[in-house]
């Protein structure tokens, strides 16, 4: 409308002014026109320029924006034309026949007598309605060029005694539907442009309401507005099923929202909105609810107080969230930090009791070598006394180091049929001396028919073993021990119960856990390192069976229940016995070379050896070792593997890349005892593979089985010889 309008005042009126002025000025100055006739010439040359600035303008304006506009289609109005090709046409057809009729109407039709000229105006209205600015000047552009063609040739309802008359008449009406058109298609315009705005904006609001919907549900929150003097609630539809209510089930009622609160929380809950109410702060609490299944959640919810002009609340806006799995996760981690809690003091009390069971055979291991030192007469007492403690202290680092191994999974079991029976009187055998130091009753009860299992012998044994070592020591003297088996189903129950000190009910669901023990007193007389019975549980897990512990409670003795798959029943093939190991001969002197970088390790080896008659070279490192390897000719070499400069498995590598090796027995005495590390042994070329402390009893039983062999081949040797000299 603005547009249109400084087109009249400006370019329409104003300007024209200045241009007929300075025009008609221009002709009479130059004796063109007389003087006398200027305000004729000014009027005609004003009318003239007015109407064309009125009627080919807009022509040319209003066609060259709606062309550009519809090519990029931004606006509703500017793309009229383009969306109503047809009506554009038939308008401008029916505006131009029209034209025709009205304004070329010739004399004598009759029609002179009507004002026809004024059916234009409903063209223009309709271009103006339908099409635009673009179809009001195509049709003033139409109706002018008729009209002023006609009235020229003496046509129309325009028609004066003179053309000049008839011409200024048809401009001034022809000015004045133009200008008509002009507005009425302005406003159409800014109505449509309106319209395509508030679509625009409206478009926009449910895009951004989309978006908030995804984000709310993305967060699982919803939005609510309370009204506070009439108590009604508007909620998101996505706060139903937060509240485990189906869509449109809210009554929408204050009080229909606090049925929905836990009953513990719904005092605290109204207390917070009283002072929120009454201070004016943030509203932010969580609490539960109760669904209708009565399953309880966790929701938060925040909001803030509208007031009015009086400071009193009329309304609150909040959100509500769902935080359910959130207080879940934070139970359980609190749960976690108590785990991790009650974990670290067991494993503070286990390096208690570590230190506490390394001492107590060190303490007597140290007494003994010094006695002996005193008097070598009771050596053989002193002797037994710290072979037992050094086995003992083997046999607690084997336990850390089975649990070790089994907690990372690198336990491999070596499954074959075992005769129940059989794995039972291993685990009594190594468990006999304690259960006889403690005076206890010992029976063991299997029924007559062998069962069989799929187990690892030695793992299956330490399992019972571990069992009545644990009987045998929580069993005051005197008391009973007994071992139970049977079949039942697809499975092998055994039950190992005890008349001991019992176990109190808390007690009961942590026995299997790591470095949990039952009563002890401060004197640690039960002694262990509280890993035993996870040990118990972890093997027979993995031999697919299931361990319980049961107890009547303190003073009324324990009962631990073994569950195992049982192979199905035959006759069970008794293992074949060792035969008694024979020695042709006696055996003869081996050379031995040991090679140790702790000198004193070194000395107690190599004076073992040579009391046993064997020649022994030692040597302190990987490269010593083999130069005295290629002068001495060793039969056996003992390494360490954590050797200075050569490790043992690099240098077990190059002895075997010597001749004569072939015959060579290669034994690692190593403190590394995993799997692993025995299967690089093997892979560098050794024989044997003993851990630190090695049992004597090992490794002399190597020396002597290959001083036997040395001595049948040697004997072999002699008996071929005088064979020959007889013949």
């Amino acid at each position: 409308m603005q547009d249109v309008l400084l087109l009249l005042l400006c370019a329409a009126l104003g300007s024209t002014m200045i241009s007929a002025t300075i025009g008609v000025t221009s002709l009479c100055a130059g004796a063109v026109a007389p003087w006398s006739q200027f305000g004729t010439l000014w009027s005609v040359w004003w009318v003239g320029d007015a109407l064309g600035n009125l009627v080919m303008a807009p022509i040319l304006l209003v066609w060259s924006a709606a062309t550009s506009i519809t090519a990029s289609s931004t606006t509703e109005a500017g793309s009229a034309t383009h969306r109503r090709p047809l009506e554009t046409i038939a308008l401008l057809a029916a505006a131009l026949f029209a034209s025709l009729v009205v304004f070329a109407e010739q004399p004598g039709l009759g029609l002179d007598r009507y004002p026809l000229q004024y059916v234009i105006f409903p063209f223009v209205i309709w271009a103006a309605l339908r099409i635009g600015q673009v179809g009001t000047t195509g049709v003033v552009f139409l109706a002018s060029a008729v009209a002023i063609w006609s009235t020229a040739n003496g046509f129309g309802p325009f028609t004066r005694e003179s053309v000049h008359e008839s011409l200024i008449v048809l401009q001034l009406f022809m000015g004045i539907v133009s200008s008509t058109g002009l507005f009425l298609g302005a406003a159409i315009g800014e109505r449509d442009a309106s319209n395509a705005r508030r679509a625009a904006d409206f478009a926009a609001l449910e895009r951004s309401g989309g978006r908030l919907r995804v984000a709310l549900d993305a967060g699982r929150m919803g939005v609510w507005d309370w009204n506070v003097r009439t108590g009604g609630v508007d909620w998101s539809e996505n706060l139903e099923p937060m509240h485990g209510l189906a869509k449109g089930e809210f009554p929408g009622r204050f009080g229909n929202f606090e049925a929905l609160v836990h009953p513990e929380d719904r005092p605290r809950v109204s207390a917070e909105l009283q002072r929120v109410l009454e201070s004016g702060a943030g509203y932010d609490i969580e609490f539960r609810i109760v669904w209708p299944d009565d399953s309880v959640h966790w929701v938060a919810a925040k909001g803030r107080v509208m007031r009015d002009t009086e400071g009193q609340p009329v309304r609150m806006l909040g959100i509500t969230a769902d935080i359910n799995e959130r207080r879940h996760l934070e139970e359980e981690l609190r749960d976690r930090a108590r785990e991790l809690a009650d974990s670290d003091r067991r494993k503070d009390e286990f390096l208690a009791m570590l230190a506490h069971e390394l001492r107590n055979p060190l303490a007597p291991l140290s007494t003994s070598l010094q006695l002996l030192a005193i008097d070598p007469a009771k050596h053989e007492r002193f002797v037994a006394i710290a072979e037992r403690q050094v086995k003992h202290l083997a046999r607690l680092v084997d336990d850390l180091l089975d649990v070790s191994r089994i907690s990372r999974g690198k336990v491999t079991l070596r499954k074959e049929p075992v005769v129940l029976s059989e794995a039972i009187d291993s685990a009594a055998e190594l468990t006999r001396s304690v259960i006889e130091d403690r005076g206890l009753r010992f029976t063991v009860s299997l029924p007559p028919e062998p069962i069989l299992l799929e187990a690892d012998a030695v793992r299956i044994a330490q399992v019972f073993s571990n069992l009545l070592n644990n009987a045998a020591k929580y069993t005051p003297k005197g008391g009973s021990v007994w071992v139970t088996g049977e079949r039942q189903g697809d499975e092998a129950i055994v039950v190992v119960r005890d008349t001991g000190v019992g176990l109190v009910p808390d007690l009961l669901p942590h026995v299997f856990d790591l470095f949990v023990q039952g009563t002890a007193s401060l004197d640690r007389t039960t002694g262990g390192l509280g890993i035993g019975l996870t040990l118990v549980r972890s093997l027979v897990e993995l031999h697919g069976g299931r361990v319980e512990a049961r107890s009547a409670g303190i003073g009324k003795g324990s009962e631990f229940v073994v569950r195992l798959p049982a192979l199905a029943a035959a006759r069970a093939s008794p293992r074949p016995a060792v035969p008694p190991g024979t020695r042709p001969g006696a055996p003869g002197p081996l050379r031995i070379l040991v090679v140790e970088d702790n000198q004193d390790t070194a000395e107690m080896l190599g004076a073992m050896f040579k009391m046993s008659g064997h020649e022994v070279e030692l040597a302190a490192d990987g490269f010593t070792a083999l130069r005295t390897a290629e002068s001495f000719r060793p039969a056996v070499v003992v390494s360490d593997l954590g050797l200075p400069g050569m490790d043992g498995y690099e240098l077990a590598r190059r002895i075997r890349q010597q001749e004569r090796s072939g015959d060579l027995v290669l034994v690692a005495l190593s403190g590394y005892g995993r799997e692993e590390d025995r299967l690089k042994t093997r892979e560098a070329g050794f024989d044997h593979h003993l851990v630190k402390p090695a049992d004597v009893d090992k490794i002399l039983g190597i020396v002597a089985e290959l001083a036997a062999r040395e001595a049948d081949r040697q004997g072999t040797a002699v008996r071929r010889t005088a064979a020959v000299v007889d013949r």
